[in-house]
């Protein structure tokens, strides 16, 4: 067990000393994006210590511009849809998985798919991805700039399916509103959402 607790403690110092090296407003976005996971984490009954590392993962790549993110995920393997290719930013969560797992050595599975799904979320989340995407979306300073999001803060903490289902109709709906284009995984995961209940 210490030698476990060991190995997490360094990789989230590994993280956290990546974190320290990007632009001060990522970085405090980051920071609070955590402080919230670590919080749900514990309101929900979730590891949140996996919580937060998954959450200090979750922007490592978002610095990188556009044309970076594609040449990264060729480099890397990693599948590129025509979403992404239209909107490279939306790389940013399957790149920084990457980096978590193989150049760091994360080997916990729900931590590396709640940094690669943060963005668009995915059916069949667990708590942590859960815990990582709402967080992400609702930390203090968008919950400030965004008033819609307060129901959202609401719902999230007695039911994150609830929070998550609330906020994808939000964005879903703005996003329409736009004629912008809506990813596959946001729809997929409100469709898996509304009919599990």
């Amino acid at each position: 067990m210490i030698n476990v607790t060991h190995q997490f403690d360094k990789l989230y110092d590994r993280v956290d000393g990546m974190v320290a090296s990007l632009p001060l407003p990522l970085k405090e976005h980051i920071y609070r994006t955590r402080d919230l996971a670590r919080r749900l984490g514990k309101i929900h009954g979730v590891d949140d210590k996996r919580c937060a590392l998954g959450a200090l993962s979750h922007d490592l790549a978002r610095h990188l511009e556009g044309s970076q993110l594609l040449i990264q995920s060729r480099e890397k393997n990693i599948p590129i849809n025509p979403y992404e290719l239209d909107s490279p930013v939306l790389l940013h969560g399957p790149l920084a998985a990457v980096w978590l797992e193989s150049e760091l050595g994360c080997d916990d599975g729900e931590v590396v798919n709640s940094v690669r799904y943060h963005t668009t979320g995915r059916p069949c989340m667990t708590h942590i991805e859960k815990i990582v995407f709402i967080a992400d979306k609702v930390e203090p300073e968008k919950l400030a700039a965004n008033p819609e999001l307060v129901l959202v803060a609401d719902k999230m903490e007695v039911d994150l399916d609830e929070g998550i289902l609330e906020y994808l109709k939000l964005r879903v709906r703005s996003t329409m509103q736009q004629k912008g284009v809506v990813h596959p995984l946001a729809l997929e995961t409100w469709n898996y959402l509304i009919q599990k209940e």
